[in-house]
């Protein structure tokens, strides 16, 4: 098989193993709270909205990461969810990462030719792209992180070859001015450096017309943040994350700021590890156990980085890696949060050089075991990984599964308000992907529900509420709100894990 035959199977795989991913264990559902709420954002992208309209009463629409007056939006940068929002315009959501995934392995071949790796070392380097569990996890997934990882192996690609065209170099742009608009913080960290390295690999070689783009694409990105920020919050360095966070944590006495980089008592938005505030310590913990993670799931199983490390020695090529890894893992320090979802999704940037890491850790092999040896043990060992992840996926991730979606389709209801109302708790562990315990509460399990909402409208279509505290109460909500609209109830016992759906009667 020749090297674009390989690597057209390749990207085939890692497009249909985040798919099996996304509609399998995930059931094509948005799962931790990040994800409904870019999901709902997607929702307004795809109807040309950039906010929608005002929640009619607030406290029912109260859900993490969602702003519900006096404008709808979620809180995150625009760009990850107006990507997100062709697949949400033609009904296929889990499709756009999926797509973005098979991207990978072509890319990562064309980065291990460039580093002179041979043809042998470039296709296992693709093989892991296309297999890895990390990538699989998050490719089946409706995170922004794939998108980010896709942009930015574009990106070194063209900056490492310094071979490439005048077209290449402008896509490469419009790939980093993406990062600046879905993940600014990976773009301070990442894409402001790449822009630098590829203005001075660049001299000489391209006009300056390309130049001017390679460094104004990405810096008009970086302005419609800033306008996108004025616009939501008032203040052009005010991400509205910010805020919001300050909205949420307000009624237990936490000062404003505490989604602010750096350490202190006064930073964090949520207990870690038992305690409020950062730290030096904490973050070096949760660096460990994110480098953990980051090791059981390159591989599928722990070693993982120890066979990159040997690479690492034969590949030689350190410079963009070792940045790479000094800004991702000191960068993040900063932030409070572990981010232990979906694997270690912070450090997912270094994927870039990982894979190719690999190949050369794998090439060191006795001349009998290679060939087709180490792709064969590198399949079992993903597929062993994926099927542990897999299984524990099914249980319900952060809390949400289908049988809200089930219940409303089975009922016919795609029209009218379901009131939700959640009672008890349970708690449910990922301990493979990360998540030891987590508590299953009403808010959390409503993410099950809220993201079927339209929120391009406050009336019609299927709208989704939090229950007053009596049937009387939501009659008069509806009489005042949706006249003429049927309405429902839906009553999850998280105790007993159990739904019961009934209709509501008009007041």
């Amino acid at each position: 098989m020749n090297d674009r035959r390989l690597l057209l199977a390749l990207s085939v795989v890692a497009f249909g193993m985040a798919v099996a991913l996304a509609l399998g264990p995930l059931q094509g559902l948005a799962h931790v709270s990040d994800e409904v709420a870019y999901t709902l954002q997607a929702k307004l992208f795809a109807a040309g909205m950039r906010t929608g309209p005002p929640a009619d009463e607030p406290s029912m629409m109260l859900y993490p990461f969602w702003q519900a007056a006096p404008r709808s939006y979620a809180v995150f940068p625009p760009g990850w969810p107006l990507l997100l929002a062709l697949g949400v315009a033609v009904g296929l959501p889990w499709l756009v990462n999926a797509l973005l995934a098979a991207a990978l392995p072509p890319l990562t071949w064309l980065l291990a030719r460039a580093w002179d790796r041979d043809e042998d070392e470039a296709r296992l380097a693709a093989t892991v792209a296309a297999l890895s569990p990390g990538i699989v996890l998050l490719a089946g997934s409706r995170m922004p992180h794939t998108s980010v990882l896709v942009a930015l192996l574009g990106a070194v690609v063209v900056v490492e070859r310094r071979t490439d065209g005048a077209r290449a170099w402008i896509a490469a742009a419009l790939g980093l001015s993406y990062v600046v608009l879905a993940r600014p913080f990976d773009a301070l960290l990442l894409a402001g450096p790449l822009v630098l390295l590829g203005l001075w690999r660049s001299r000489g070689q391209l006009g300056r017309g390309v130049q001017a783009a390679w460094v104004l694409l990405p810096a008009a990105a970086a302005a419609l943040v800033l306008l996108d920020n004025q616009h939501l919050t008032g203040h052009a360095l005010s991400f509205p994350v910010g805020p919001w966070y300050d909205q949420w944590v307000a009624d237990q006495g936490r000062p404003p700021g505490c989604n602010a980089l750096g350490f202190g008592a006064s930073h964090g938005c949520v207990p870690v590890f038992g305690s409020w505030g950062h730290s030096p310590q904490k973050a070096a913990r949760i660096a460990g156990e994110t480098l953990l993670l980051l090791d059981r799931f390159l591989l599928g199983l722990p070693g993982g980085l120890l066979v990159a490390l040997v690479g690492a020695l034969r590949v030689r090529r350190l410079a963009v890696p070792a940045w790479l890894t000094a800004a991702v893992i000191l960068g993040y320090a900063l932030y409070w949060s572990p981010g232990n979802v979906f694997g270690a999704r912070f450090y997912h940037p270094l994927y870039v050089f990982l894979p190719i890491w690999v190949a050369a850790g794998l090439s060191v092999l006795p001349a009998f075991l290679r060939g087709w040896v180490p792709a064969v043990l590198l399949g079992l060992g993903c597929l062993v990984g994926l099927g542990r992840a897999a299984v524990q996926l099914m249980g319900g991730y952060w809390c949400v599964d289908g049988r809200v979606a089930g219940l409303l389709s089975d009922a016919h209801i795609d029209q009218g308000v379901v009131f939700l109302q959640g009672g008890g708790t349970r708690t449910a562990g990922w301990p493979w992907l990360g998540r030891d315990e987590l508590v299953c509460d009403p808010l959390l399990a409503s993410g099950s529900a809220f993201q079927l909402d339209d929120p391009t409208r406050q009336q019609g279509g299927l709208q989704l509420r939090h229950s007053l505290s009596s049937i009387a109460e939501d009659q008069a909500f509806m009489a005042r709100y949706h006249p003429g609209a049927r309405a429902w109830l839906l009553v999850h016992d998280l105790s007993t894990d159990h739904y019961r759906l009934q209709e509501i009667p008009a007041q």
